[in-house]
């Protein structure tokens, strides 16, 4: 399915989560005074464009185990039962519930969901915005993409994520409040195989 530029967003039909030319961020404080950032680095997602736009449907699916904030003894601790757990928890997922337009900025919406984390399911609410579309770089006549910007704020504790444990110093070794930024590519040809070809999943 080869698309043609619309105004204000992708056209009805189906369009996938390019995890390649996608940013999945969170930012945490880390050692009470500290910030860290991490991405998750594989992922999934399908987007169900309606004909009426609030009738879409979003879900993502993030492999947990990729979290990777840079350094390799912090994520293997991440991944731990201290925290993210993925040996029994090994997906994050979204799954709206609703959109709705709305925001400051131009073609802004709300995009109401569950989001799951830890074996628990909490209603979340995305601020976003369709920032623009280009066609692919490689293949320029098979696939067609849109850029989407998304922000949210999630608790910890909401979802049963562990803290570390208190510091000497006070407070927590990872604050309870964590900021997601996602800036995100849909395009409307299923990255699957490309991706298994060159081992981004199997």
């Amino acid at each position: 399915m080869t698309s043609t530029p619309t105004e204000g967003g992708p056209g009805p039909g189906t369009w996938y989560l390019d995890p390649l030319h996608s940013s999945l961020i969170f930012v945490a404080r880390y050692l009470r005074f500290g910030r860290v950032e991490g991405t998750f680095g594989r992922g999934r997602g399908r987007v169900l464009v309606a004909e009426d736009p609030a009738e879409s449907r979003v879900e993502v699916v993030l492999d947990a185990a990729s979290v990777n904030t840079g350094v390799e003894a912090r994520d293997a601790h991440l991944r731990s039962a201290d925290f993210l757990d993925v040996d029994h928890h090994p997906e994050i997922r979204f799954v709206s519930t609703g959109v709705e337009p709305g925001g400051r900025a131009r073609n802004a919406f709300r995009l109401h969901g569950d989001l799951a984390i830890h074996g628990t399911t909490v209603p979340t609410v995305l601020d976003a915005q369709w920032v623009g579309e280009a066609p692919d770089y490689v293949s320029p006549e098979d696939t067609y993409g849109h850029f989407f910007s998304a922000t949210t704020r999630v608790s910890l504790a909401d979802f049963g994520v562990g803290d570390g444990g208190a510091l000497p110093w006070g407070g927590r070794m990872v604050g309870d409040t964590v900021d997601i930024v996602l800036e995100v590519r849909l395009q409307d040809q299923d990255p699957t195989p490309f991706l298994r070809q060159i081992g981004h999943m199997s």
